[in-house]
C-alpha cells in the first residue's frame, strides 16, 4: 500500500460564515499536500468564500447543495446570519434534509474520508455502509468541549435543566472556573430543534473516527488530554488557524484606507474596536446600555455594526439616535462589515470588545490585543468568556446571571479598566504576550501537518470475503458465537496486504491482539518487533499456561480446562482450524515482549508467575479505567457477564459484582476471580449444562445489593476504587510500557528475562 496514497477528502461545514472560513482553510492545506477535496455546502455559502489560490484550484471541487425549502424558514436563507437564534432551528431542520443528496453524492465519488462539522447526527449511518470514514471537526475550543462532557453525558440525562449548566462538571480534573450563565444557556436552547446539539455532538462523537478541534497543546494542554479521556479516542488538534492579513489586491478592503487614516491619527494602542459578530442581537435597551458604556468610556474606538436578523428581514439601525453624532470627534462606527483583521493589526488598536466568538478571539490574540468580554449568550460564547477572564487576557462585563442585563456603568468601568486603567497593566502585558502562540505560524503549520499525517496513516484494509461469513460483517459483535470461525478465516487472509503496507512504512513496532498467528513470520522477514497485548487479565493468561501447554497436548477435553465444563464447550463453538490456543502460543513464542491488561497492585502473583512462564518480558499496560470521573450514587451493584473491560468500570465506582459468566472466552476466569476476591458473587449453576432458576438469581442480587452477609463484598469492592479509579497508577503502567519499546531492543528485551 501506498503510504503518500491521495485521498478524496469530503468538507461539510455547518451554515454559518465562522465555521466555512476555517473548514476552508483546513481544505487549502489538505490540497497543498496533493489531496483531492470536495467542498459541500450551499451556493450563498460558497459564494462569501474567498477566491482559491490558481495553484490549488485543481485539488478543490464546491459541490453546492440547494437548502430544502422548510416551513418557518424565509426563502433564500442559507446561513445564521440571516435568521434571528429563535428560527435557527428551522435552518437545523433544513440542513438535516441534505442527507439525501449528500447520500447520492458519496455513493459515486469514491470518498475516502468526511471532515465534518457538529450538526449531521445522521452522518454516521451514511457513511459506515459505504466505507467512509468520520472526523468531527469541531470549531469550538477544548474548553468548551471538556465542558460539555462524554457522550454519555451529552446523550444521557445528567443535564436536564438550564441551572445544571451553571456549575463546573464533576469531570473536570484541573483548576477550572468555566460554566455558563443562566441567561446564556436559556438563550442557547433557543436555537436547538428536537434533535438537541448535545445528542448531534454526541452521536457524533461516537460515530467518528477521531475529533479534532481548533486548539494547541500549548494553550490547552490540560484540556485536550482530557477530552481524549473523555472521548475514549484519539482528538488531534488541527492548531488554531490564525488568519493571514489580506493582500492589497482584496477588494472587500474599499473601506480600509478612510479606516487607515482615522487610525494613523490616533496613539499607540489607545483606540479599542467593537465587533459582536454576524449573529448577536441585543434587545433594544443592551443596545442603549452598551453605546452608552462606549460613550462613557471617553476613549476613542471604532464600532463594527452589522443588520441584525429579524423575522421581517436584516433590520439596518439598532444603534440609539444622536449617538454617532456626539462620539464623531473620537469615534468610527462601520456599518455592515469591517476589515477587522486589518484594524486589530493595527499599532493604534489596543483592545477588543468582542462577543467572544472563538474565531474573533484568536484573531485578537494574534496580534496581543486585550480582551473587554462581552458574551454574545450563544454557543460557546459564555465559556470562551469565562476562559479569557480566568487566563487574564481580558476582564469581563458584569452582567446580571439570570437575564443578562447590565449597566452603561459597568461598561465604561471595564473598557477603562482593560485598555488604559494600573489595575488592567496584566491584562494587557498577559494578552501581548499571547502572540507568541497565536501568531506562530510554524506553530501552526506544525498542528496542520499532525493532522494531515493523523488521516493519511490510518490504513483501512477490506476484510475478504470467506464462504458463510455474510457480507459487510466485519465484528464479532455482528455474527452468532458459532459463526465467528468464518471471520478469523476472512482475518487470516490480511497477511498479504499487510505485508505490503508493512513493507514501505518503516515500522518499528507492531502492538498485536491473540488472532493473527501467522504475524511473526511477516515481521521477522521484515526486522519488526512485535509486542502480543492480550485484552485479558494475567489470572485468565496464567490458566492458559505457556507456550508449550498452549501448543500441546496437554488440554485437549473440556475437563482437562480448570473452569465449569461449558465454558469450554461454549468457547469452541468461536474456535476454527487453528485454534485459539494454538495462535495465543505462536504468537507468545515469536513475540519480544507480551502485555496485558492488568497491574501488579491487583494480580502481583500472576503476573510474575506469566513472566516465568513466558520466559520474556510481561509487562502490564495497566487496567486503562475509562475515564468518565462521575458515577451514579444510586447504582450499588453490576450483574456482569464477566467481561473484563466491564469489571473495570463496576470497580472503578465501587460497584459490588453480582457474576453470570456470559460462558466464552476469559468471562468463566473472571467469574471465579471475582468470587475468589470477594468483590462479588457468582450466581449458581449447572456445572454440566449452565442452567440456573430464578431463585438463585435473585438469592445473590439480594446477597450483594442489601443482606448482611454481602457486606464484606459490598466494603471489598468499594475499596477497589484505590486501584481501578487510580490515573496516576495507570499512567505509571502505561509510562512503564513505553519505556520499554522505546528503550529496548528485541535482543536487550530477551537479556532482561
Amino acid at each position: 500500500m501506498d503510504r503518500i496514497k491521495k485521498l478524496h477528502i469530503a468538507m461539510f461545514p455547518w451554515l454559518a460564515y465562522c465555521h466555512t472560513m476555517p473548514f476552508l482553510e483546513v481544505s487549502k492545506f489538505l490540497a497543498q499536500n496533493g489531496h483531492r477535496i470536495s467542498y459541500i455546502s450551499t451556493p450563498k455559502n460558497i459564494s462569501r468564500l474567498p477566491k482559491l489560490p490558481p495553484h490549488l484550484s485543481s485539488n478543490i471541487t464546491f459541490v453546492e447543495f440547494s437548502l430544502p425549502q422548510v416551513d418557518g424558514l424565509p426563502p433564500g436563507v442559507e446561513s445564521t446570519a440571516e435568521v434571528p437564534i429563535e428560527n435557527v432551528p428551522y435552518l437545523k431542520n433544513a440542513y438535516d434534509k441534505l442527507q439525501g443528496p449528500l447520500t447520492e453524492f458519496l455513493k459515486n465519488s469514491n470518498v475516502n474520508w468526511i471532515i465534518h462539522d457538529f450538526e449531521p447526527y445522521w452522518l454516521p449511518g451514511v457513511a459506515a455502509p459505504l466505507g467512509i470514514n468520520l472526523v468531527l471537526f469541531c470549531l469550538f475550543n477544548a474548553t468548551a468541549l471538556a465542558f460539555l462532557g462524554p457522550p454519555s453525558a451529552l446523550l444521557g440525562e445528567f443535564r436536564k435543566r438550564p441551572e445544571e449548566f451553571t456549575v463546573v462538571p464533576e469531570w473536570i480534573d484541573y483548576p477550572c472556573n468555566i460554566a455558563l450563565k443562566h441567561h446564556e444557556i436559556v438563550n442557547h436552547i433557543k436555537c436547538m430543534d428536537d434533535v438537541s446539539d448535545f445528542q448531534r455532538m454526541g452521536q457524533l462523537i461516537q460515530g467518528s473516527q477521531f475529533v479534532t478541534t481548533r486548539a494547541c497543546f500549548e494553550f490547552e494542554p490540560d484540556e485536550i488530554k482530557l477530552l481524549i479521556k473523555l472521548y475514549q479516542k484519539p482528538v488531534v488538534p488541527v492548531g488554531l488557524l490564525p488568519p493571514s492579513l489580506p493582500s492589497n489586491e482584496d477588494k472587500r478592503d474599499d473601506k480600509w484606507e478612510a479606516t487607515k487614516s482615522w487610525l494613523d491619527s490616533k496613539g499607540e494602542k489607545s483606540v479599542f474596536y467593537i465587533a459582536l459578530g454576524s449573529e448577536v442581537n441585543l434587545s433594544e435597551e443592551s443596545m442603549r446600555q452598551l453605546a452608552f458604556g462606549i460613550e462613557k468610556s471617553n476613549l476613542p474606538f471604532i464600532w463594527a455594526v452589522r443588520k441584525r436578523p429579524m423575522d421581517e428581514g436584516l433590520i439596518d439601525n439598532i444603534i440609539p439616535p444622536g449617538f454617532e453624532e456626539r462620539v464623531s470627534n473620537r469615534g468610527l462606527v462601520l456599518r455592515d462589515w469591517a476589515p477587522q483583521l486589518r484594524i486589530l493589526a493595527h499599532s493604534s488598536v489596543g483592545g477588543f470588545l468582542t462577543h467572544c466568538g472563538w474565531s474573533s478571539i484568536i484573531e485578537a490574540l494574534k496580534f496581543g490585543r486585550a480582551l473587554i468580554v462581552f458574551s454574545g449568550a450563544s454557543a460557546d460564547q459564555g465559556l470562551n468568556a469565562r476562559l479569557l477572564h480566568g487566563r487574564k487576557v481580558g476582564i469581563e462585563i458584569e452582567r446580571n446571571v439570570m437575564d443578562g442585563s447590565f449597566t452603561s456603568d459597568l461598561v465604561a468601568k471595564t473598557i477603562r479598566q482593560v485598555l488604559v486603567e494600573p489595575e488592567g497593566e496584566a491584562i494587557r502585558a498577559n494578552a501581548w504576550a499571547m502572540k507568541e502562540i497565536f501568531d506562530n505560524e510554524e506553530l501552526s503549520n506544525n498542528y496542520l501537518d499532525g493532522f494531515t499525517r493523523f488521516i493519511e496513516d490510518i490504513v483501512e484494509f477490506s476484510l475478504p470475503q470467506v464462504q458463510d461469513l455474510p457480507a459487510e460483517v466485519e465484528s464479532i459483535s455482528e455474527l452468532p458465537i458459532d459463526q465467528i470461525p468464518s471471520l478469523k478465516k476472512a482475518y487470516d487472509n490480511l497477511p498479504d496486504p499487510l505485508t505490503e503496507f508493512l513493507k514501505n512504512s518503516n515500522v518499528n513496532w507492531i502492538i498485536h491482539d491473540f488472532a493473527p498467528y501467522w504475524l511473526p513470520r511477516v515481521a521477522t522477514l521484515l526486522g519488526i518487533n512485535l509486542i502480543f497485548f492480550s485484552t485479558f487479565n494475567a489470572t485468565s493468561f496464567v490458566s492458559m499456561g505457556p507456550p508449550s501447554a498452549l501448543l500441546g497436548d496437554l488440554q485437549q477435553r473440556p475437563e482437562d480446562f480448570k473452569a465449569v465444563p461449558e465454558d469450554p464447550l461454549n468457547y469452541q463453538h468461536c474456535m476454527d482450524d487453528v485454534s485459539d490456543s494454538q495462535r495465543v502460543g505462536l504468537l507468545i513464542e515469536g513475540c519480544q515482549v507480551v502485555t496485558m491488561h492488568t497491574c501488579f497492585e491487583f494480580e502481583p502473583d500472576e503476573v510474575k508467575l506469566l513472566i516465568k512462564v513466558f520466559q520474556k518480558p510481561a509487562v502490564p499496560v495497566g487496567l486503562l479505567p475509562p475515564s468518565l470521573h462521575y458515577g451514579y450514587s444510586s447504582i450499588g451493584c453490576f450483574l456482569s457477564h464477566g467481561g473484563w473491560s466491564s469489571i473495570i468500570e463496576a470497580l472503578k465506582f465501587g460497584r459490588a459484582l453480582i457474576v453470570f459468566s456470559g460462558a466464552s472466552a476469559d468471562q468463566g476466569l473472571n467469574a471465579r476471580l471475582l468470587h475468589g476476591r470477594k468483590v462479588g458473587l457468582e450466581i449458581e449453576r449447572n456445572e454440566t449444562d449452565g442452567s440456573f432458576t430464578s431463585d438463585l438469581v435473585a438469592e445473590t442480587i439480594r446477597q450483594v445489593m442489601m443482606e448482611p452477609k454481602g457486606e464484606a463484598i459490598r466494603a471489598n469492592a468499594w475499596a477497589m476504587r484505590e486501584i481501578f479509579d487510580n490515573e496516576e497508577l495507570s499512567n505509571n503502567c502505561l509510562d512503564g510500557f513505553t519505556w520499554i519499546i522505546e528503550e529496548f531492543a528485541p535482543s536487550a528485551c530477551h537479556s532482561q528475562v
